[in-house]
């Protein structure tokens, strides 16, 4: 999920929850993939997609993690506020 609204300080500021707001976006489609049976190529293309994102996304959760409680809830309703 890309913001194009963004300045240049809010997007590296915000890349973080974007990279995170979109490896959510590939687990769901990824768990509704393997609730159903057979397992198609779309179910692997989706696992592969999300498997190759994997570790960036761990990197911004362990970076977004390490931001104290307040700037976390700041970075989110500011983020939140050019999502919408």
């Amino acid at each position: 999920m890309t913001h194009t609204m963004h300045t240049a300080a809010a997007s590296a500021e915000w890349a973080d929850l974007d990279l995170l707001t979109a490896a959510r976006g590939w687990v769901r489609r990824l768990v509704a993939l393997l609730e159903t049976l057979p397992f198609t190529e779309q179910t692997a293309r989706i696992a592969r997609e999300y498997l190759a994102e994997a570790g960036p996304a761990h990197e911004a959760f362990d970076r977004f993690a390490q931001l104290d409680p307040a700037e976390q809830q700041r970075q989110l309703l500011l983020w939140q506020r050019v999502a919408s």
